[in-house]
């Protein structure tokens, strides 16, 4: 859709449900402060859907509305991997 080659990810930061940050954004998104020259974990525990073209605005914000419900499901989630990945990002274990 976008005509980009390079495998990218783009990762949305989602605060627990009763933090007060959650719902700053429109889509629902949680605005948690500035990131840059910082080392963050980034964990992967399952696929959500294909990159598509959105025709306007309200059917994207519906989408990543969407997102952070499945998102949310895949995260509470007791499978291994699920599980392995909440104990790494937990840990204190180096992210360089």
């Amino acid at each position: 859709t976008y005509k980009i080659e390079t495998k990218t990810i783009e990762p949305h930061l989602i605060a627990p449900p009763q933090d007060s940050r959650r719902h700053v954004s429109s889509c629902g998104e949680s605005v948690l402060g500035d990131f840059y020259d910082r080392p963050i974990r980034l964990s992967v525990v399952g696929y959500l859907r294909p990159e598509l073209p959105f025709e306007g605005l309200e059917k994207l914000i519906a989408a990543i509305k969407q997102d952070i419900i499945d998102t949310e499901k895949l995260c509470d989630g007791e499978g291994e991997v699920t599980l392995r990945e909440k104990a790494w990002v937990a840990s204190d274990e180096d992210v360089s």
